[in-house]
């Protein structure tokens, strides 16, 4: 009882948890939410210890838990998977890819929502009236007119005119540049602060870029590490435009995909390759949490 008094008002009040309808309600939300979180849990556990199983105790009767859980062991498999693995170049594309993606991502957008709430240029209702439909645009009509583009960029024609950008890590920093929910978050974030800062600053001698990167940007920090935190999360997960643009600049989860085809990984070895894969995501959310599921919020930052 002392728990339903300690407990912060939500759905059910105080007054409806002293009631026997609002404990009974709130204990089935209770065991749903353990049985949502044991169906998410469970795979990933079961994939890690499945990674430190031997071949022939995988394929054996079903055990959840591996034979052998000693140090020794795990450590031996962890170094063996990654020599024969040989997830080193991977690690740093993805790596290369996901900062290039950050930055073009914040100083794009960044700017994009900078210019809509404070220099307003003429046609600014317009060009915010297109921002906002492109949010309504299904991902899949971009996916041919992008191809095109990326082809013969920035032209989109088959009259050899343009630059290929294929196998770079270009379309991916391009797609990152292109996010309408970010301009849209940097805007309501300016929208918060007082002209003045610019106006002061402009008095001072300051160009736009000067406003825009000095003032603007770092009174936007909520905005950038929640944005930060997305975009680098995005990033090291994406598998599509990985797999449509590069061949030889494989990533992290293309070098995963094309492991299935290779007869030298064994089984545990590839479930061990999975578990190399989820780190940096699994490390990004330990860490900022906090901002991932506060970041609903981020949109109303006043000055």
């Amino acid at each position: 009882m002392k728990n339903f008094k300690e407990k912060q008002a939500g759905v059910l009040s105080h007054s409806d948890l002293k009631t026997t309808y609002g404990k009974t309600l709130y204990w089935i939300f209770f065991a749903l939410l353990v049985v949502v979180a044991l169906i998410a849990v469970i795979p990933a556990i079961w994939t890690i210890l499945t990674s430190f199983k031997d071949t022939q105790e995988i394929y054996a009767a079903f055990s959840f838990f591996p034979q052998d859980m000693s140090l020794g062991k795990m450590s031996s498999r962890l170094s063996e998977s990654w020599s024969a693995l040989q997830l080193g170049d991977s690690f740093i594309n993805t790596i290369v890819m996901s900062m290039g993606s950050l930055a073009v991502h914040i100083v794009v957008c960044g700017f994009g929502g900078y210019v809509i709430s404070k220099l307003k240029p003429t046609g600014t209702k317009l060009i915010f009236t297109l921002v906002v439909w492109t949010m309504m645009m299904p991902g899949q009509v971009r996916m041919v007119p992008n191809y095109i583009s990326w082809l013969h960029f920035p032209f989109a024609s088959d009259n050899g005119l343009g630059v290929n950008l294929l196998d770079t890590f270009w379309p991916m920093w391009l797609n990152a540049g292109a996010d309408t929910f970010a301009v849209l978050l940097f805007k309501n974030a300016f929208d918060g602060l007082s002209n003045s800062y610019v106006e002061a600053a402009k008095l001072d001698g300051c160009s736009n870029y000067g406003v825009f990167f000095k003032i603007m940007l770092p009174l936007a920090l909520p905005v950038i590490i929640f944005q930060s935190i997305n975009v680098l999360s995005a990033a090291w997960s994406d598998f599509f435009t990985p797999l449509l643009v590069l061949d030889k600049n494989a990533v992290v989860p293309l070098k995963v995909y094309r492991l299935q085809g290779d007869n030298s990984i064994e089984m545990n070895t590839y479930f061990m390759a999975l578990v190399f894969a989820s780190i940096p995501p699994f490390i990004i959310f330990a860490f900022f949490q906090r901002q991932i599921l506060g970041g609903i919020n981020v949109g109303g930052v006043k000055g």
